[in-house]
């Protein structure tokens, strides 16, 4: 006659047994879960050049409904970012979106607001964009990073700017840009 801790055990342990079976074959506990930490954070000082005409202009108006301040007028741009305030330094990636003169009255000033797409070209975040968005309302001030793609996914944080070189007639100028992001890079396999 079985004692009742042989019982005990025989069922403790077919149950383990059927337990154990029901598993997923590739049963995997990061399921769900980052292998390892999730964001990446990204510091970078870089300097958009902009040229509002000329040989090498690099946006251009496409609407201007001719009211009071410019309000309403759309501009495309594709803005060069460089490593240094010199257009022969080297690209690290390009603004391209459009600025829209968002205020009505001159008394409040101006305010371009801002969509765009960072798309880089250097070795590092080649591919990868920023998306970007805010206004100008000084020479100094900043935007949001809404979301990011490729090596960059899932972006978010800041771009500080500063206008550090003004050429003649406000036809030319460089902004420092300091960007500040948190990121979440695509998982290796």
């Amino acid at each position: 006659m079985a004692h009742a801790s042989h019982v005990f055990i025989f069922l403790t342990f077919s149950n383990l047994a059927i337990a154990m079976a029901t598993l997923p074959i590739s049963y995997d506990p990061y399921i769900g879960k980052c292998k390892s930490s999730c964001e990446e954070e990204l510091n970078l000082s870089l300097y958009l050049h902009q040229v509002a005409s000329g040989p090498a202009h690099n946006q251009e108006i496409i609407l201007n409904p001719g009211f009071e301040n410019s309000f309403g007028m759309v501009a495309v741009n594709d803005w060069e970012i460089h490593a240094a305030p010199d257009s022969t330094s080297s690209i690290i990636a390009r603004a391209k979106g459009m600025h829209i003169q968002a205020t009505k009255s001159q008394a409040n000033g101006v305010a371009w607001f801002l969509p765009f797409s960072m798309v880089f070209q250097d070795s590092r975040f080649g591919g990868s964009t920023l998306e970007v968005m805010g206004a100008i309302t000084s020479a100094d001030g900043e935007f949001a990073i809404v979301g990011g793609t490729g090596k960059l996914s899932m972006a978010c944080g800041t771009v500080k700017f500063i206008a550090i070189q003004a050429q003649s007639s406000s036809i030319e100028n460089y902004r420092k840009i300091d960007i500040h992001a948190f990121y979440t890079p695509s998982l290796t396999v």
